[in-house]
């Protein structure tokens, strides 16, 4: 996620060290406070979303299970009335319904670790906005006392200009690494689909026979 990226590098930012760099603190120490504010707002607003998307993906994915199960008494159904074909139909749909499901519970589980993520983050810019206060309110002390600062404007905001375009920097690391997706990625997840497809086939195959001698079996029964 993007604004963690940017809380990260945030908080990793040496405040002491930013104090004693800038021509004017008590400036860049404000422009800091608010920047940390507004990741605040931003982060508690990506929380929010992150939270409805898992319970969305987590109520899918429980919708789906219980579909996947009708598909199987419908699959019964057929081959009581033999018609098989429409059993392996119903049960290639339970095959496919079953993995959409398993997809669903897979991403409420990442949505789950990437709100922990944000969680984390957002102590840790509680944290930042705690030690900001308080260099501000000990600059703003010196300053009280007739400390001058005797600096250009430029200069007093160079510090916060270089921090965040060392922000922009690492957001287009980011992005540009998510675009690079290796071909040797692609294939082995296209060889791994074809193999579940075959898997899928097999144990359809082997239900369906199951299901063959349980009818002949019954219509034995009715036969004696």
């Amino acid at each position: 996620m993007r604004i963690v990226v940017q809380v990260r590098e945030l908080v990793s930012s040496n405040v002491t060290t930013m104090v004693e760099k800038a021509s004017n603190p008590v400036k860049m120490l404000r422009l800091l406070r608010k920047e940390i504010e507004e990741a605040d707002i931003s982060l508690h607003g990506e929380i929010a979303k992150l939270t409805r998307e898992k319970d969305r993906a987590a109520a899918t994915a429980k919708k789906l299970a219980d579909d996947a199960k009708s598909w199987s008494d419908k699959a019964k159904v057929a081959m009581d009335h033999d018609r098989e074909d429409l059993a392996r139909s119903a049960l290639l749909a339970r095959e496919d319904t079953k993995q959409q499901a398993e997809e669903q519970k897979v991403e409420a589980a990442k949505l789950g670790d990437d709100i922990a993520d944000a969680e984390s983050a957002l102590e840790a810019l509680k944290a930042k906005l705690d030690e900001t206060n308080a260099q501000l309110r000990e600059q703003e002390a010196h300053d009280a006392a007739g400390r001058s600062s005797g600096s250009s404007i430029a200069a007093k905001d160079s510090t916060t200009d270089k921090r965040m375009d060392r922000i922009a920097n690492l957001e287009r690391r980011v992005d540009h690494s998510l675009g690079d997706q290796p071909a040797t990625a692609k294939s082995n997840a296209s060889v791994e689909a074809e193999i579940a497809s075959m898997q899928r086939e097999a144990s359809v195959d082997a239900e369906l026979e199951k299901m063959r001698g349980g009818g002949k079996a019954k219509r034995k029964r009715k036969a004696s």
